[in-house]
């Protein structure tokens, strides 16, 4: 009886997302000034410099979910108790495109709408399989006042938990790209920190997946651009091995993904060492000869729990030599994404900061504006001078 459920459910949501599919068809064919999706992509030649967008000031309180449902319900959505949230946001995307940046990136999963479930009143489900139209006008609403300041998008579609529902998961994207303004959409990244050579069940979920929306039938979907989202391997044998493994099962893919995160040195090396060290993996995923599409990369500090302390000139030495090793060599440039733009700090509980935060590029807010550190003003010197790697060459 428990399998005949299963089924009978497994059914009703893939008629359901047909049913979907073919109204949006339908509408799209009768609405004859309806933008459709765009093939853009950027040239290997001026890649995309791009960051990512999950927080406003502190984690756990702004993070993405939260954000896009008080923008679109106000301040006191999400059992809010914060004023001024769009002006945070907008004075956030304003600084983005001051410092240089051409595209934010966007992380939608599944599992941060169950995290916040109980704050903001979600019935999961309303969420997953399928996502309901009123949370589809909501990441639309996000995503339209995002393209209005003139950027493109990223957006990381992450489904369920260690990758056990690999159906379910193609219905949750497809009910989202279907659902949004798809023109505004440049680049989607299937899956978060999938490891296909260290992992068969992730392998296995990677080729269910990433061919389906590859060769989609849809007329929106098949003109969109997918890759998908890996980690930074801890040693170059696996990067050997996920190179190996990725131009074997995916030999048509137009860019290599790929992650650079680097905290391998003492505090206080200096950039031209974080340059050798970074050059190293550069190197092994240059030989898939495909550009590289480098969807995190970024510097985690140091907090009050650890030994070794990491400053903000630390994260300013990884940068310099992040970008030697990527763009100041003979070498073809990557497209580059930066975790990330705000505050991710826990404001509320600082000992909850350990060994994943802070990587946010803001210290916080003042009068609801963005406050920055020299990290900041060196990737808006990168963004914006071209005579960077000039400078970054010259002797001391």
């Amino acid at each position: 009886m428990k399998n005949i459920s299963f089924l009978f459910c497994a059914f009703l949501s893939r008629f359901i997302i047909m049913l979907h599919l073919s109204s949006f068809t339908i509408a799209s064919v009768n609405a004859a000034d309806k933008e459709e999706a765009t093939s853009y992509l950027p040239s290997p030649s001026y890649p995309a410099k791009g960051i990512n967008f999950f927080y406003l000031d502190g984690r756990g309180q702004e993070d993405l979910v939260q954000i896009a449902e008080k923008l679109f319900h106000g301040d006191d959505a999400c059992k809010g108790t914060r004023p001024n949230i769009s002006k945070r946001f907008e004075n956030t995307l304003k600084d983005i495109k001051k410092a240089g940046f051409e595209w934010v990136r966007l992380l939608i999963s599944k599992d941060f709408y169950q995290i916040y479930a109980n704050r903001c009143g979600f019935d999961m489900k309303e969420i997953y399989p399928v996502l309901a139209d009123k949370h589809v006008s909501v990441l639309t609403n996000l995503i339209e006042n995002i393209a209005e300041e003139d950027f493109k998008i990223e957006v990381v579609l992450s489904g369920t938990k260690w990758f056990k529902e690999p159906e379910n998961d193609i219905l949750f994207f497809e009910s989202i790209l279907l659902g949004v303004p798809s023109q505004h959409i440049n680049m989607v990244m299937l899956g978060g920190d999938v490891q296909p050579a260290n992992a068969k069940y992730q392998a296995e979920w990677l080729k269910k997946v990433l061919p389906h929306f590859l060769n989609h039938e849809h007329g929106v979907l098949k003109k969109l651009n997918y890759l998908f989202d890996t980690v930074t391997y801890r040693n170059t044998k696996q990067a050997a091995n996920y190179v190996a493994w990725v131009t074997q099962e995916f030999p048509s893919l137009k860019y290599l993904p790929v992650n650079l995160y680097n905290r391998s040195l003492p505090p206080g090396s200096e950039w031209h060492e974080y340059a050798r060290v970074i050059s190293k993996y550069a190197d092994i995923y240059r030989s898939a000869n495909l550009p590289l599409w480098i969807d995190e990369y970024g510097f985690r500090l140091s907090n009050t729990s650890e030994k070794e302390t990491y400053t903000e000139s630390d994260r300013v030495e990884y940068l310099k030599g992040f970008h030697h090793a990527l763009f100041c060599a003979k070498q073809p440039p990557a497209a580059h994404f930066i975790w990330t733009a705000g505050n991710d700090r826990y404001n509320t509980n600082p000992a909850k900061d350990h060994d994943r935060t802070p990587f946010g590029l803001f210290e916080g807010y003042t009068d609801n504006m963005p406050v920055t550190d020299d990290a900041w003003s060196e990737l808006s010197l990168f963004n914006t001078d071209s005579s960077y790697c000039e400078r970054l060459n010259e002797p001391d």
